[in-house]
């Protein structure tokens, strides 16, 4: 009994520990308040019926005014969290972020599993599942409440497990496994269209690895037909049978800001430096730009000494920015969350390649190094989400306990006025961010209205001015 122990501890202790130190990283997150569009969830979630709420969310172009988000994004899964959590939670933030944490905690734990089918050597699944878990650019994606929508990647993530698991080199399709990745893939793009990056990926890897030398039976190609369905669907479903567009192009187009876009995520891929409001500027974002090549040689150089699975893994990254790059409202590090496993794995395979050549190595010496990364990202990682907690939600918080230190109640249909020192992105869109915390924390009130500096605003019979100190 000891020694299947032992050996299940020498296995599986770097996973607890990546596990460990990504808990520890993102426990400033777990009691931080709610912060901008997590509002216009909450209150639709208190306001509407459940059966109202359902059809806003599940009906493409929605035009449901307390779900204006519907309208943009068809993501049912992930708005239809707030309804099921609201009534439980109300305003503790906890189990949301709980809920969060969890889904990136167990894309820690598929991307070691899919390591650990694809590549035998244990420094692969080490090194992939401690990217995913501590990459420190998309941040955002796990310590905000709104991005609950990340539970995509997890799902995503398991949509390819199952299909590896479904079609083993050499043996005969298991075609539940393959149903079960197909519906897998279904849930993560009813939570986020970031799923569908799983993919190409997926399909890549199964003509160019698993089944190369078979590509002429049909009998390969078969257990792809349920992803093109699925990809079918989604696009009837999402364009309202070809009525509508397939994406609103006020927020995604391919302009001239594609390609900017682009390249200010390569930026942050390998070298993600904390966000600043102003431009990057010195030795920072001259690496960064010396990076942008990086990744796009890695891939081209493994394809043309057709080392197949990183070359397909880092295409799958650079593909997968694609995804995201068109997006007019603004582009960060937080978007690259459904990139990084695939970096992750690609990079991980070449790294194992570099230390098989180093076979007189001492193992302690990449295991420690390995501690010493991780312990590393881990600080660097948590000082980094407890900062953005403060400047973030916190701020936005010190701002509506003010309001509610000088106005406790307001009458029904009061509107908020709100003017002084604003947190500068609660005035974004024209202070759209503005009403539904009022409303929030006031129901009945008609919401909030942001005055920009030297206007005096007409009030009406119980609205309010409140200057923020």
């Amino acid at each position: 009994m000891r020694e299947p122990l032992q050996r299940a501890a020498r296995r599986w202790w770097p996973l607890l520990l990546i596990l460990a130190a990504a808990a520890a990283a993102y426990a400033p997150a777990v009691t931080s308040p709610f912060w901008l569009d997590d509002y216009f969830y909450l209150v639709a979630a208190r306001d509407l019926s459940t059966a109202d709420y359902a059809r806003a969310v599940f009906t493409p172009w929605s035009s449901e005014p307390l779900l204006p988000f519907t309208r943009d994004f068809w993501r049912p899964l992930a708005f239809l969290t707030f309804e099921l959590l609201e009534p439980v939670a109300g305003g503790r933030t906890w189990p949301y972020h709980l809920l969060v944490l969890a889904g990136h905690l167990a894309a820690a734990v598929l991307t070691w599993a899919i390591a650990a089918r694809i590549d035998p050597r244990p420094p692969v699944r080490a090194i992939a599942a401690g990217i995913v878990a501590l990459h420190p650019g998309p941040y955002q994606a796990v310590a905000w409440v709104s991005s609950v929508n990340s539970l995509a990647l997890p799902l995503g993530l398991g949509a390819w497990l199952a299909f590896l698991a479904a079609t083993p080199p050499g043996q005969p399709v298991r075609w539940r496994l393959v149903g079960l990745s197909a519906a897998l893939l279904a849930l993560g793009a009813m939570t986020r269209e970031g799923a569908w990056v799983a993919v190409p990926v997926l399909a890549a890897w199964h003509v160019a690895v698993t089944a190369r030398w078979q590509l002429r039976r049909r009998e390969t190609w078969l257990p792809l037909l349920p992803f093109a369905v699925l990809s079918a669907l989604y696009v009837v479903i999402r364009t309202r049978g070809f009525t509508e567009p397939f994406a609103n192009r006020d927020i995604f187009d391919w302009g001239g800001h594609t390609w900017q876009n682009y390249r200010t995520l390569l930026e942050f891929l390998l070298l993600p430096f904390r966000e600043q409001l102003s431009t990057l500027s010195g030795w920072r974002h001259t690496l960064q730009q010396l990076s942008i090549p990086v990744v796009p040689l890695l891939a081209l150089g493994s394809a043309a000494l057709r080392r197949w699975p990183p070359a397909i893994l880092l295409g799958g990254a650079l593909l997968s920015l694609f995804a995201v790059a068109p997006n007019q409202l603004g582009i960060g590090p937080r978007y690259l969350y459904f990139t990084i496993p695939w970096l992750a794995l690609g990079l991980a395979i070449l790294a194992a390649d570099l230390l098989a050549r180093f076979p007189r190595l001492p193992r302690a010496v990449p295991a420690a190094a390995g501690i010493a990364a991780l312990i590393l990202a881990a600080v660097a990682l948590d000082d980094r989400v407890a900062d953005w907690t403060r400047w973030g939600p916190g701020e936005q918080q010190r701002w509506v306990d003010a309001l509610r230190a000088e106005y406790p109640d307001l009458p029904p249909g009061a509107t908020v006025y709100a003017a002084g020192n604003v947190p500068g992105w609660l005035t974004v869109f024209g202070g759209a961010n503005l009403g539904p915390a009022v409303q929030w924390y006031y129901p009945g009130a008609a919401g909030a209205v942001y005055v920009p500096p030297g206007e005096i605003p007409e009030l009406g019979p119980g609205d309010v001015l409140f200057t923020a100190p």
